[in-house]
């Protein structure tokens, strides 16, 4: 584990520690609690996965609707 040291307004520390023992954690464990949300925990080989498949799909259609052939997919000279 390692030790960051944070510049935070006076304010910002004051509600910090209020919010902190009122939800019976220690300071560093209530700003450890808050960075691990927000940048979340690793995600396994099958939640990568999962996370890529359930994302938005390519639109490879042309103008008129029409996906492109083999061809033109592998098309190398352009």
């Amino acid at each position: 584990m390692k030790n960051v040291t944070l510049t935070l307004s006076d304010d910002v520390v004051a509600r910090a520690r209020v919010e902190a023992t009122r939800q019976g954690k220690s300071l560093s464990r209530f700003v450890s609690d808050l960075v691990d949300q927000r940048v979340g925990r690793p995600l396994d080989g099958k939640q990568v996965i999962e996370r890529f498949l359930g994302g938005p799909l390519l639109d490879l259609t042309d103008e008129n609707g029409k996906a492109p052939t083999r061809d033109r997919i592998y098309d190398r000279s352009r």
